[in-house]
């Protein structure tokens, strides 16, 4: 998809989140699709997908609205920042509309029983489609850290995991190369 010229960034920036998750789910590209009520939408051979700007919660009107939302043959994903209640969860369900939570980072998960059956795990976009996320203002950010409690920066954990594999990784290489001095007696 040619991504359109005159759209804001940060619609810009949700359009290259949902064209990712597109590749990686239905392994092709959509259209953008110039609809008012929602910040970005993309419709693609098998899909329709809509994003809620971040902040935005998903209400009882928006499923309905999904479900009228481009081809009627097609399935139908609904992107939000926010929690989702389990009452919505339910009327998502029952429309067969999956549901898939995004933070700042790029993590999209999950929010509903229809959008586990299509992807179980939570899943990050490659970097070329997460960088445009950095243009949203951390402002527009702050209601989603007041509902769910996650900050800008990766946790205590999250951090240590990465030097623990990078710190692995150095040791076995250290380890293959000793081991390879030794067999040729060179040490």
């Amino acid at each position: 998809m040619n991504m359109p010229s005159d759209v804001p960034p940060q619609t810009y920036a949700l359009l290259s989140l949902v064209q990712a998750h597109l590749r990686h789910l239905d392994k092709t590209d959509g259209d953008y699709l110039p609809v008012p009520q929602w910040e970005a939408a993309v419709e693609s051979a098998r899909t329709v997908a809509a994003v809620k700007a971040p902040g935005l919660p998903v209400t009882a009107e928006d499923v309905p609205m999904i479900v009228g939302t481009g081809s009627p043959d097609r399935k139908r994903r609904l992107y939000t920042s926010m929690p989702l209640d389990d009452d919505l969860a339910t009327l998502a369900d029952e429309s067969d509309v999956a549901v898939f939570a995004y933070n700042r980072r790029g993590r999209l998960q999950a929010a509903n029983r229809t959008a586990l059956q299509v992807q179980p795990r939570a899943w990050y976009p490659p970097a070329k489609a997460l960088a445009p996320m950095r243009i949203i203002d951390e402002t527009v950010w702050e209601p989603v850290a007041a509902a769910t409690g996650e900050s800008a920066r990766p946790g205590v954990f999250e951090a240590a995991a990465g030097w623990i594999v990078l710190l692995t990784l150095i040791a076995f290489l250290a380890a293959t190369a000793y081991l390879a001095l030794w067999y040729f007696h060179i040490i």
